[in-house]
């Protein structure tokens, strides 16, 4: 997962979620699915996020959806040190923080900040 071609500009082929239970989001929103256990317990398989599309660079820590590898994913991002006085950003997930990696502040591809998420989750 180290080779990573992004760039800073705004992507508009974010894969939105037509959630049947949640209204339409506002405009410059979209809704994301989660698909994978890899930020739990943050976020967990079926829930939905509700993303800001006009953050498309990142300037503080938090959790983002980004490309990489041509493919949509939510990534928790820390800014760090770079070289040259430049950023850097540690990419991880929650349930694997030692396995992350940096990406340089022009390699970085964000497609939106995560804002809110909707926990829908059965109890048993």
């Amino acid at each position: 997962m180290g080779d990573v071609c992004m760039s800073t500009q705004p992507h508009p082929q974010i894969q939105s979620y037509p959630s049947p239970v949640l209204m339409p989001p506002p405009n410059g929103q979209a809704y994301v699915l989660v698909r994978d256990n890899l930020n739990a317990p943050t976020f967990e398989i079926g829930d939905v996020l509700q993303v800001d599309l006009s953050v498309v660079r990142c300037r503080w820590d938090g959790v983002y959806v980004i490309e990489l590898n041509g493919r949509q994913i939510v990534r928790r991002v820390q800014v760090r040190p770079g070289k040259n006085g430049r950023p850097s950003f540690y990419v991880f997930t929650t349930s694997n923080r030692d396995l992350g990696f940096f990406v340089e502040l022009d390699d970085l591809i964000v497609l939106g900040e995560v804002k809110t998420v909707c926990c829908v989750r059965s109890v048993s």
